[in-house]
């Protein structure tokens, strides 16, 4: 038997109210971002600073048991004013000393595209950097939050739009 998908589709009245930013400021950063609905989207918005030993931003779901390991593939329906890479962020352990599961996206286009990414080709890392290629499918039982991060060493102003994400 199928698992139904695990949706979060944004925009006014659905999924969002959950979910929080977390900035580099928790490490003493200047970076700066912001989320907010419109009719059928979610905006991250913000400004990459490299100050103070800054250089992220990230848009978080709420603590919870999201088991994924029932599914194959993480579809993000997204556009963005920019080329900047984001990611993905799947997080087992909240922590911020201990690994993460994260995937890199990128616009090509202002338009309105879908990226179909199977979980397989998600990294595990360590405070940005990769540890090891590839996902442990048993880590996948017990994710406690997922998210959006971007921390590609650049400082700058960004806009993302994000209609969905999707694991199935």
């Amino acid at each position: 038997m199928m698992k139904d998908p695990l949706l979060f589709d944004f925009g006014i009245g659905k999924n969002f109210e959950s979910w929080t930013i977390v900035n580099d400021g928790v490490m003493g950063g200047l970076s700066q971002s912001k989320a907010s609905l419109d009719a059928d989207a979610l905006l991250f918005t913000g400004n990459v600073s490299l100050k103070n030993n800054g250089g992220f931003v990230s848009l978080r779901s709420a603590m919870g048991k999201y088991d994924l390991s029932a599914y194959s593939y993480c579809e993000i329906r997204f556009k963005s004013d920019t080329e900047r890479k984001f990611e993905v962020l799947i997080e087992k352990d909240t922590q911020f000393y201990l690994p993460k599961f994260r995937v890199k996206f990128a616009a090509d286009s202002k338009d309105w595209q879908t990226v179909t990414i199977p979980l397989r080709d998600f990294e595990i890392s360590r405070m940005g950097s990769t540890i090891q290629k590839g996902i442990d499918p048993v880590a996948l039982k017990e994710i406690q939050r997922i998210g959006f991060i971007l921390a590609d060493k650049q400082e700058g102003a960004f806009n993302l739009w994000i209609d969905y994400l999707k694991f199935y």
